[in-house]
């Protein structure tokens, strides 16, 4: 085979491996940040969250726009962690495109009409902010601190006497609220009845501050 030949077979072969690893990379990097951002989030320390989630929101773009993606991308519980970090970067219309693909994954998951509406609304759009929050609180997601603030910011919206920055920010604060008390009502991690909830599982981040390894030892 001619040499020049076996220099491009080579090139194409080093950059088919080289791309999946840095696309997996970025995920990794956005993992950590998240961890890092959520039990910050879940200690109501709102600025150095904020800090973390923009890194975050950074790592999963680049993993999410990587061509081909890493397998770890098309995860549910990764585009997920994805749509909620781009939401607490304020990169709302990036939350709202990465729900709409988490959805195609896992049609059982509430995050994605939670953050889509909040997204909605601080993008000033009412008609998609009371239609994803009816979504939200049909959706029997048995988070009941926000689904009676979203049912209450409905009423309002449909009524006309709402602002959509303050209906954002009376969702976030029953957010933060459900997460920290649904942390503080779980005494076993590891053992709590949905498996995927369990600080082991795809979506450890609704009822822990942080993930654990099967071991039982918490990530750093």
């Amino acid at each position: 085979m001619h040499r020049f030949t076996i220099t491009i077979l080579t090139a194409i072969l080093l950059l088919a491996t080289v791309a999946p690893a840095q696309a997996w990379r970025s995920i990794q990097n956005g993992d950590k940040n998240f961890e890092r951002a959520w039990r910050t989030y879940t200690t109501q320390q709102t600025a150095k969250s904020d800090g973390y989630f923009v890194r975050s929101a950074d790592a999963y773009s680049d993993g999410l726009k990587a061509d081909p993606p890493s397998r770890t991308a098309r995860f549910p519980s990764t585009l997920a962690k994805a749509g909620i970090s781009f939401y607490y970067a304020k990169r709302y219309q990036e939350c709202v495109d990465t729900m709409k693909v988490t959805l195609t994954r896992d049609k059982r998951m509430w995050e994605p009409a939670l953050y889509t509406a909040l997204s909605y609304a601080r993008l000033g759009d009412s008609e998609n902010t009371i239609k994803t929050l009816q979504t939200f609180v049909t959706s029997l997601s048995s988070q009941r601190i926000i689904s009676d603030a979203a049912v209450l910011q409905v009423k309002d919206l449909e009524a006309g006497t709402a602002n959509l920055d303050n209906v954002a920010d009376a969702l976030d604060a029953a957010t933060q609220k459900q997460f920290i008390e649904n942390i503080s009502r779980n005494n076993s991690p590891r053992d709590i009845g949905l498996t995927a909830e369990r600080c082991n599982g795809a979506y450890w981040w609704r009822r822990n501050m942080a993930p654990c390894h099967s071991s039982g030892i918490v990530s750093d």
